[in-house]
């Protein structure tokens, strides 16, 4: 009986640590945006040479969805009105991004823990080819767990991952400082972002 009993014991120390082991592999521990936007150039360059395809990457740096991971790893989120586009909008120009006008009160903070259920309910309840979230991030390497637990369970159907824009970084900054904003008092760098022609 003791055999057994020592048997049974081994066999659920071992199949524990089998378990641990397997998430632990499963689970990342961070994103560095520039070696994932390097790896995929890498990947699309390797299938055009290979074959008759050519691959388009989606150009441009907004959707109607954003979510911003700041230095500290903080959630933000913010939405823009939805336009439809057809596929060459003129984004093989879109080097820099366009002036959205963004504002502090245009953004809210998402608690960690709500992450998922945020995200379902603002982006999956909408028709599918309005399930779009753009990731933009402060620093090139993520390492917020709660963001690299929704990779891991992702049920966005598409997303981009980017650095933060000038704009973002600007209004995000005046939002965390509960500080008044005005974007015509900005000096905002003409190289980062493309501001609207002033009209006569």
């Amino acid at each position: 009986m003791k055999r057994i009993v020592i048997g049974f014991m081994i066999c659920l120390l071992f199949g524990n640590c089998n378990k641990k082991d397997k998430r632990n592999i499963s689970k990342r521990n961070s994103y560095i945006i520039s070696y994932e936007d390097k790896k995929l150039r890498k990947n699309t360059d390797s299938i055009e040479r290979n074959s008759n395809l050519k691959i388009f990457l989606p150009k441009g740096f907004y959707r109607e969805n954003q979510l911003i991971i700041d230095k500290n790893g903080n959630l933000f989120f913010y939405q823009k009105e939805h336009i439809r586009i057809s596929c060459n909008y003129g984004s093989e120009n879109d080097t820099l991004p366009h002036f959205l006008d963004l504002h502090p009160k245009d953004i809210v903070k998402i608690p960690e823990s709500s992450l998922n259920d945020f995200l379902s309910e603002n982006i999956l309840s909408k028709e599918k080819d309005r399930q779009v979230l753009i990731i933009a991030s402060q620093k090139d390497t993520i390492k917020n767990i709660a963001f690299l637990d929704f990779l891991n369970d992702n049920k966005i159907p598409t997303y981009i991952i980017r650095r933060t824009t000038q704009e973002e970084d600007t209004v995000l900054e005046y939002k965390k400082n509960n500080k008044y904003y005005n974007s015509e008092n900005i000096r905002w760098d003409k190289t980062r972002i493309k501001l609207p022609s002033i009209k006569p």
